[in-house]
């Protein structure tokens, strides 16, 4: 090998690359990422090698997706700064689970999940969003759409590796939130993908996804893609084996109601709080509502009582109220109800009642539950902001790769989200907003020394508000 190939590989090393190997073709240096995985045939290690591209004394790497035939190489020496420096920040804490739980693809997770922060961008695109960004974290991934696609299977297929990046968020929350969502598909070739109902008698092919959220952390902490024909109430045992939810608050829909849910929260001593359904005897206890509170300037009367091992507590909102009354008289009107309908329906106008296994004060339950609107904010951003539900793959093990990889894109999201909000801004700005901005800052190599173009005084002023710390002073 020679001395500069040497020196090249011992400075990557240094700065934290592993697993890089040379091979020389035909007298010429070229750099592959190898490691080795467990091969279910000859039950042994089986070496994996990635191609990355050719070493050259003067560029450097010269990566495979930066060359076309007949071209010369496209060597960049700008690139943006801010906006790679704020998904890095934001990014940083979860890279050490990330490295242990993929060594073989963590490079092309950070490239994959930091490219589509800002929206989804397809396989072909990754290489061009990725090499305008300055690579703060120094990692080397190969952007070819061929590579991208078999990374995403191996993800995908690796559900255990995934469990380790879920098991570190879910370390973070005491109060989580568990919901199912829908994606629509067309690919006859992903098994989970059927034509199932949806609501109003609408039946489309499409897929689940079930997620779990921090209440306290505002983070996403676990994501699962199930067939489209299973219903809520079904996926809540599997999810509570895979999560470890001891010492924890579940709060839930409606649509997870079932003697066997009840059942499996009690056997893991699982606290929860779930609002029960209209026609529930429980509506026939008497409960006094002794108890008042405002509730975003919503009068809101409450009371509880204790049930054998569960604690039922009643809400009474007076704005909800009037306007189902008004809503049952337009009904019965209509002829779309009778007269006992009516009368039923409004001996429970406006009133919520919970079953839960926490005594707690009872407008904190009410404000826990309320703050379940989070996980609907988490599957917009997910399937709007982020467009996870764009996908064209070819298979399942894919689809499971594709997911998780932008539910990493939602973490970062999400945490920019917490520190707009922390600031006081979530109102002023978007995450996507100082993304746009910050990239107006970029980075430049003067004699192999990293130099920070100059700052715009309202970058710098808003970076600081937000706590980063990539800037200068």
């Amino acid at each position: 090998m020679e001395a500069w190939v040497s020196d090249w590989l011992a400075e990557q090393r240094k700065a934290g690359a592993k697993c890089l190997e040379i091979k020389y073709i035909q007298n010429k240096p070229y750099v592959y990422h190898s490691t080795s995985r467990y091969d279910k045939e000859t039950k042994g290690p089986k070496k994996v090698s990635k191609y990355l591209g050719r070493l050259d004394q003067k560029y450097g790497l010269i990566r495979k997706e930066d060359r076309q035939p007949g071209e010369h190489p496209k060597i960049r020496t700008i690139h943006e700064f801010g906006n790679a420096a704020v998904i890095a920040e934001e990014l940083d804490s979860l890279l050490p689970v990330l490295k242990s739980a993929f060594p073989g693809s963590y490079d092309e997770i950070v490239a994959l999940s930091s490219a589509r922060v800002s929206g989804y961008v397809p396989l072909k695109r990754i290489a061009d969003v990725w090499g305008k960004l300055e690579n703060v974290h120094n990692v080397h991934p190969n952007c070819d759409p061929k590579n991208l696609s078999a990374v995403l299977r191996e993800i995908g297929a690796d559900r255990s590796a995934q469990q380790q990046i879920f098991s570190h968020l879910n370390s973070q929350s005491k109060q989580l939130i568990y919901d199912l969502s829908f994606i629509l598909s067309d690919s006859a070739s992903i098994a989970l993908t059927e034509k199932s109902y949806i609501s109003d008698g609408v039946y489309l092919p499409h897929y689940h996804i079930a997620l779990f959220c921090g209440r306290d952390s505002g983070l996403p902490v676990m994501i699962r893609s199930l067939p489209g024909s299973i219903t809520d109430v079904s996926t809540l045992d599997l999810a509570l084996k895979e999560m470890d939810i001891r010492d924890k608050i579940l709060l839930l829909d409606r649509g997870f109601i079932s003697d066997d849910n009840f059942t499996a929260m009690a056997e893991r001593s699982i606290q929860f709080v779930i609002p029960l359904k209209r026609d529930s005897i429980h509506y026939a206890t008497r409960i006094h509502l002794t108890g008042h509170f405002q509730y975003h300037k919503r009068l809101v009367h409450s009371g509880k009582h204790a049930v054998d091992n569960f604690m039922l507590y009643l809400f009474e909102d007076e704005d909800l109220a009037l306007d189902e009354k008004k809503t049952l008289y337009s009904r019965f009107e209509k002829g779309q109800i009778t007269r006992l309908e009516l009368t039923e329906g409004l001996k429970k106008v406006g009133r919520i009642l919970f079953l839960t296994t926490v005594n707690l004060p009872e407008q904190e339950v009410y404000e826990l539950y309320k703050s379940r609107d989070m996980v609907e904010k988490f599957f917009d951003t997910f399937k709007n902001e982020l467009m996870a539900d764009k996908v064209h793959l070819n298979d399942t093990e894919a689809v499971f790769g594709h997911m998780f990889v932008s539910f990493i894109s939602l973490y970062i999201y999400c945490k920019m989200l917490n520190r707009l909000k922390s600031a006081g801004l979530i109102t002023q700005f978007s995450p996507h907003d100082i993304l746009i901005k910050f990239s107006k800052v970029y980075a430049f190599r003067i004699r192999d020394e990293r130099e920070i173009t100059e700052v715009p005084k309202k970058v710098h002023d808003l970076a600081k508000k937000l706590d980063y710390s990539m800037f200068p002073n």
